[in-house]
């Protein structure tokens, strides 16, 4: 049995953090013992309690912080993990050489974004010269790891690929779930509904979202459009919507747990980011058979296809964002074919176990090397 931290810079919801209650629920099932640090607390907090599983909030000044150097330091003398894995850029950068000072035997990092920080002089390079000190950083899509290479200077030997994984089983039969859902919200069972999913920053484009809501709403009066998540923009968001004329059609509903539900109760997911690595929100779209729309960044084009799995459209453009969404809306057996065939996709090649097995195939290699070369 393998003691293992991770650290992450907060547990609101995000594709990454879902993530990483996934991973920790799979490395304990595999009888492991996990635990967590963090620093910004949100909702993920409950399921690492309800798996049973200690964690500890980590206080946090900047960017640069000295003060969650020291706090990761005294958890991992206190844990003494034989493992730490860290997740985005703070966890990442102060957990890889505090890992390294307390004489951690493994550092492993996920780069879970094609994040524009790292293209910003120090970040980047301060970034990269860390990642030294890690035994291996794990890229969630090939894309993420030719971006790490190349604007942060992580060599090729340094960074491997293990994808995202999802459990399908989650978002099968939930279309009661769905149908209550909208029921929650007055939502009427035969308006079209377009939803987002994900947290309001400037990543995830929602404006590009609304823009392409008003070519929308000019064509199908009758539609809605949802919003699920929470975040720095909500306010400039609502004003946004309101501009634009749509505030009686568009709901802003939060941070919600009930993701299959919402999936189900939804005609279009759509995924307007301006960049990604390999969005977790696109795999449960793909595993709940919704019709995607997405903005063709990051990892997304290696997942689905264009025309056979989802409709992909370039960013920052709402008039093909639009066409796309309105495409499927008026040839639902179309949108039903493509989301058919993501689904068969996430199911044979993204799934949850697939990448739990294979992070824990790489903490036994690495633990065994590091038995076998302790000074290497």
């Amino acid at each position: 049995m393998k003691k293992i931290l991770q650290l992450i810079d907060g547990l609101n919801i995000g594709g990454a953090e879902v993530l990483l209650v996934d991973l920790v629920r799979g490395i304990k099932e595999f009888g492991n013992e996990v635990s967590v640090g963090y620093s910004t607390p949100g909702p993920l907090e409950k399921k690492l309690y309800d798996l049973g599983v200690s964690y500890t909030r980590l206080p946090r000044l900047g960017r640069i912080d000295p003060v969650l150097f020291f706090g990761i330091c005294k958890l991992i003398l206190r844990e003494k993990p034989d493992i730490v894995h860290t997740h985005l850029f703070k966890s990442d950068l102060h957990g890889r050489l505090a890992a390294r000072l307390c004489g951690v035997p493994v550092v492993v990092s996920t780069s879970h974004n094609n994040d524009v920080w790292a293209k910003r002089f120090p970040l980047g390079l301060i970034y990269g010269m860390t990642a030294k000190l890690t035994d291996q950083v794990i890229a969630v899509s090939d894309e993420v790891r030719e971006y790490q290479m190349q604007t942060t200077g992580i060599s090729a030997e340094k960074i491997m690929v293990i994808e995202n994984g999802v459990r399908v089983e989650r978002f099968i039969n939930q279309e009661k779930a769905g149908s209550a859902l909208r029921k929650e919200l007055q939502i009427a069972a035969d308006a079209p509904l377009i939803g987002i999913i994900g947290r309001l920053q400037p990543q995830k484009d929602h404006h590009n979202f609304l823009k392409a809501a008003v070519h929308i709403k000019n064509k199908l009066p009758a539609a809605r459009f949802l919003i699920v998540g929470d975040g720095p923009l909500r306010t400039e968001l609502q004003t946004q919507a309101k501009n634009f004329g749509l505030e009686s059609s568009t709901l802003f509903c939060g941070i919600r747990q009930d993701i299959p539900a919402v999936l189900a109760a939804l005609n279009i997911l759509v995924i307007s980011s301006k960049w990604e690595g390999l969005p977790v929100t696109l795999l449960e779209g793909m595993a709940a058979r919704c019709p995607i729309v997405s903005t063709a960044v990051g990892g997304v084009p290696n997942v689905v296809s264009h025309g056979e799995s989802a409709l992909l459209v370039p960013k920052e453009d709402p008039s093909a964002l639009a066409a796309a969404c309105l495409q499927f809306l008026q040839d639902p057996a179309f949108a039903q074919s493509m989301a058919d065939a993501a689904f068969l996709c996430v199911k044979t090649q993204f799934s949850l176990d697939a990448m739990i097995e294979k992070t824990l195939s790489l903490y036994q290699k690495l633990m065994e090397k590091h038995d076998t070369h302790p000074n290497s």
